[in-house]
């Protein structure tokens, strides 16, 4: 018997779903009553979805480097953040 989770393969989840789930197996695996094998396999899932966020993530980067590249010449912008703000 095997069980299927209610993911579409076809569709693709936000850099900030992924973060949640990362971080709900976190606290799985901080629970140290959780048994050995289910903490194993929790730690794989959450393998699998730092290696998607970080796909995603670098896909992201490619989209901004090509929008801030100028008939082919990468421009020289910065971007200011303020530190101070809160």
């Amino acid at each position: 018997m095997t069980t299927q989770k209610n993911r579409s393969p076809a569709k693709t989840e936000s850099i900030e779903s992924i973060m949640e789930s990362i971080e709900t197996l976190l606290k799985k695996l901080e629970n140290s009553e959780t048994p050995l094998d289910q903490s194993l396999h929790t730690f794989e899932e959450g393998i699998h979805l730092i290696r998607k966020a970080q796909k995603a993530l670098s896909e992201a980067e490619q989209k901004v480097q090509v929008l801030i590249e100028k008939d082919g010449d990468p421009q020289n912008t910065s971007v200011a953040f303020d530190e101070e703000s809160q």
